[in-house]
């Protein structure tokens, strides 16, 4: 009797934890699919392809991969500047702690642990696709989603934030269509301001005219200071009378 009552609560207990199950995943796949519904107008990135839609076994891929997906387009198209980093057993509230500092230090700059998979199918047939390659092994990505004011001074202030973190390794970036290196992006990212360079095309072109302005202001000194002494030297001379 007690065997069987207790088989009958073993089976109820599975039961109820199916129903439970089964609603948490279709609560999971109710979110994925308003988030994505939120994001229907949001940028994307430009394909010459469409992207597939189907699993190998033609199946629909799952909410969370298309949330994902979206997510990830969204990041790509919209930022102004994407860096390229792997990181080697960065734990989490390093992650957390990696995060803060970019935000606060990096004009908003956020850190995504990225599926390396799945950034490679979003990239592929897009201006980024060159860049998919870079995704090999434990990747993130730092991107901005907002505007920034200087781009440059962002992706600076960003390699600047990072490289106290020895857990994590740049292995390029990508600003506009242009691939950067790790060695192009250590020399890109120390290029003056547009400011900066205002300041030193004023000072090359206002260089020689000060230069030209010392020079003629020297002439007339010159040239009365002989006056001068020519004067002084007729006067000393004695009258041939």
């Amino acid at each position: 009797m007690l065997a069987r009552l207790s088989g009958m609560l073993q089976r109820t207990l599975l039961q109820s934890r199916g129903t439970i199950a089964r609603r948490a995943l279709c609560s999971s796949s109710i979110h994925y699919q308003e988030q994505a519904s939120q994001q229907g107008l949001a940028q994307k990135l430009e394909r010459s392809a469409a992207p597939k839609t189907l699993t190998t076994y033609k199946k629909p891929f799952s909410p969370r991969k298309q949330y994902l997906f979206r997510e990830y387009d969204r990041y790509f198209a919209q930022s102004p500047a994407v860096i390229i980093v792997q990181h080697y057993n960065l734990s989490g509230a390093e992650q957390t702690e990696q995060r803060i500092k970019l935000k606060a230090e990096a004009q908003g700059a956020r850190l995504m642990i990225a599926r390396s998979k799945m950034v490679q199918a979003v990239l592929r047939d897009t201006r980024y696709e060159n860049m998919a390659q870079l995704f090999s092994g434990p990747s993130a990505f730092i991107f901005w989603d907002q505007d920034v004011a200087d781009p440059l001074v962002a992706m600076r202030q960003a390699m600047d934030a990072i490289q106290r973190q020895r857990k994590i390794v740049v292995v390029g970036a990508v600003f506009g269509d242009v691939l950067l290196n790790t060695a192009m992006l250590k020399d890109f990212v120390n290029l003056p301001n547009i400011d900066q360079l205002r300041a030193q095309l004023l000072g090359a072109i206002q260089y020689p005219a000060q230069k030209l302005t010392a020079i003629l202001q020297r002439v007339p000194q010159r040239l009365v200071g002989v006056l001068e002494q020519k004067a002084q030297g007729e006067s000393g001379k004695p009258d041939s009378e």
